[in-house]
């Protein structure tokens, strides 16, 4: 279950001190190499007791974007234990091109998980502690286990992009239809800097 930009629907400060975070943006800009960083949107996710798998896939590929330079925050609300099924990446996958425009389906964890073994990529997966933060790039495979556990799993994120960033074609349904429920009045090529995608941090 997910809910997007919180931050537009609630009236929370709890919520925007973390959206809004310039120590989480700074981190971000500090990983990407740049000098400034704009909120793509935020995202609340919700793992019931007994939830299944989230199969192995890359966020890049729904994401019109005219570059890579994204960045996601993954921050879970709870201690997670493994057996609540935590954030799992293939470390340095991010130069991999194989599943690149694969939706996440059972079909891109089949493919994703041989792929990723048979080429030695490090697949790293370990509890989170409270106040814990992972980051991954947009292109960075990665997939969370079943909730074994008889608690909710919520976790908070935030994606960030490069301040200048511009909007492509879409190039695959997906992207389609993020383009027609976010950007239908934007022009391809065309830098985004409207409100609801704010620069959260600038050196």
């Amino acid at each position: 279950m997910q809910v997007t930009n919180v931050w537009t629907r609630s009236g929370s400060e709890a919520v925007k001190e973390i959206v809004f975070s310039k120590r989480l943006a700074k981190i971000a800009a500090d990983l990407l190499g740049l000098d400034g960083i704009r909120l793509f949107h935020d995202q609340a996710l919700y793992k019931e007791p007994g939830g299944g798998v989230t199969p192995w896939h890359a966020d890049q590929y729904y994401w019109p974007f005219s570059n890579d330079l994204t960045v996601t925050a993954w921050i879970p609300l709870q201690e997670t234990s493994l057996e609540m099924g935590p954030l799992e990446f293939s470390s340095q996958s991010h130069t991999l091109p194989t599943g690149r425009d694969k939706e996440i389906s059972d079909e891109s964890e089949q493919l994703l998980q041989q792929t990723l073994k048979n080429q030695g990529y490090k697949h790293i997966v370990e509890a989170f502690e409270i106040g814990e933060v992972s980051f991954h790039s947009g292109w960075l495979f990665h997939r969370a286990g079943a909730n074994r556990s008889d608690k909710m799993r919520s976790v908070m994120t935030m994606i960030y992009m490069d301040k200048n960033m511009k909007l492509k074609a879409p190039v695959n349904k997906n992207q389609a239809d993020d383009w027609q429920r976010w950007w239908s009045a934007s022009e391809i090529g065309k830098q985004i800097d409207t409100p609801i995608y704010p620069i959260l941090y600038q050196r």
